[in-house]
């Protein structure tokens, strides 16, 4: 699966991608090629959250944690 993200690459501006595949997620510069990646195991544990007692997977969160590590990795 692979979804066109509403975030610019921190280093060139162009569109990024998230990509899911049977092990990892990425997101990824179509234009540069800056890609970071996680295990798939690892992003679905950072995922969930306890909200008002209920147990909730909140993928948003793994999309941020994943471009605060692309950003870091611009620089």
């Amino acid at each position: 699966m692979r979804i066109r993200l509403n975030l610019e690459c921190p280093r060139c501006g162009g569109p990024l991608f998230l990509k899911e595949t049977r092990n990892s997620i990425d997101i990824a510069c179509a234009r540069c090629g800056l890609r970071v990646s996680w295990e798939l195991s690892k992003a679905a544990r950072r995922a969930l959250r306890v909200i008002d007692g209920s147990l909730v997977f909140d993928w948003n969160s793994v999309i941020d944690e994943l471009y605060i590590e692309l950003a870091i990795n611009a620089q």
